[in-house]
């Protein structure tokens, strides 16, 4: 291999660990959000800061699944289903990565 490919060969590789790292902050903050719905914040501090934060991260991914899956009596499977989306597509992309830096 020459120099520019070893270079594209890592930069693909270091793609894949960053999807894997933002898969993994991504399920924390929608743990975060998950815990925040049972316990809400009931005054202004630092974990009605957190569970704030953690709705405006996953509320983009979370809302077109509401919208297509409907309640099951009080329980929104939302974020289970985005669990497992955000797995299949994290295990996609961080394959096509280490795929492309073998080439």
């Amino acid at each position: 291999m020459t120099g520019s490919a070893l270079i594209i060969s890592e930069i693909f590789l270091r793609l894949a660990d960053t999807v894997g790292i933002l898969e993994r902050i991504f399920f924390v903050v929608l743990l975060v959000r998950i815990v925040a719905s049972f316990f809400p914040p009931r005054t202004e501090g630092i974990w009605s800061s957190i569970a704030g934060f953690s709705v405006r991260l996953t509320e983009p991914i979370l809302a077109p699944i509401r919208r297509r899956i409907p309640l099951m009596g009080m329980l929104d499977l939302s974020p289970l289903i985005a669990f497992f989306l955000v797995d299949i597509a994290g295990f996609l992309l961080s394959t096509l990565f280490v795929y492309l830096a073998r080439l």
